[in-house]
């Protein structure tokens, strides 16, 4: 459990928690996706949630490293070390309602979601679909071999594990979801590398749609001396992440003009 909500339980009645910052909220609901604690997540996102003001999205930007603890929490099988992957978030609203969004997000064919993101998509559930989207259980896994071309830089194909977890939040659906790579992927170039890629997100209903805060550390670049560290793979991945929140609002808009 965050260290948030540990102390939240030693407060009186009468007093509350600091609300998370960004860069907390992130790591702490990385945590607590890990332990499958839905109650936990759901206060936590609904505490970050008080926080934030639509009208200054998006909010995008750096965040820390993932600590040693925190990359424990998923089975990488080969020698990583999280501090080579950096930190980036992007936080804006979503023009979807909470049903379109889960239809988007276990979509098993992605491409239909992101029409120029993948060159190649293949999911697998590996619990059942259909009992999520029935509500008769919470969370749903599944995992993913796609390929992405990226202009210059070549193509790299990669295997992914990933899942969605339904949330109460203040009596409303909110999800989060989880995304990671046991394994660098395989690149075309030698140059280009994408070694390292945890992501975490928050769905949570607001005004004029659902909050999409998404956070990811990577360890990728495109030559030895244009790495996550540097300005061009910085842009190079908050245009990507910004690419998928307007992907995912026309997917939603698909939706209900179909």
């Amino acid at each position: 459990m965050s260290t948030l909500l540990l102390l939240t339980g030693c407060l009186s009645p009468d007093a509350a928690p600091a609300p998370p910052t960004l860069d907390e909220f992130l790591h702490s609901t990385w945590v607590n996706y890990a332990s499958e604690d839905l109650e936990a997540l759901a206060e936590l996102t609904i505490s970050f949630g008080a926080t934030l003001d639509a009208e200054e999205f998006p909010l995008q930007g750096d965040y820390s490293d993932l600590t040693q603890e925190e990359f424990l929490l998923v089975d990488v099988e080969w020698d990583a070390n999280p501090k080579d992957a950096a930190g980036f978030y992007l936080v804006d609203t979503l023009d979807c309602s909470s049903a379109e969004l889960m239809d988007a997000l276990i979509q098993p064919d992605q491409r239909l979601v992101f029409p120029d993101n993948y060159t190649d998509y293949q999911r697998e559930f590996t619990t059942d679909r259909d009992s999520f989207l029935a509500g008769d259980t919470d969370i749903v896994t599944w995992d993913t071999t796609y390929a992405v071309e990226i202009p210059i830089a070549g193509a790299y194909r990669t295997f992914v594990h990933g899942g969605a977890m339904r949330l109460d939040v203040d009596g409303e659906e909110g999800f989060a979801t989880r995304t990671w790579a046991p394994n660098p992927a395989d690149s075309d170039e030698e140059a280009t590398k994408l070694d390292q890629d945890y992501q975490i997100e928050a769905y949570f209903p607001g005004d004029g749609g659902m909050i999409h805060a998404y956070g990811m550390w990577r360890e990728f670049q495109i030559n030895p001396d244009t790495t996550q560290d540097s300005d061009i793979i910085r842009a190079l991945i908050l245009d990507g992440m910004k690419g998928y929140f307007d992907d995912t609002s026309a997917y939603c808009a698909g939706l209900r003009d179909g």
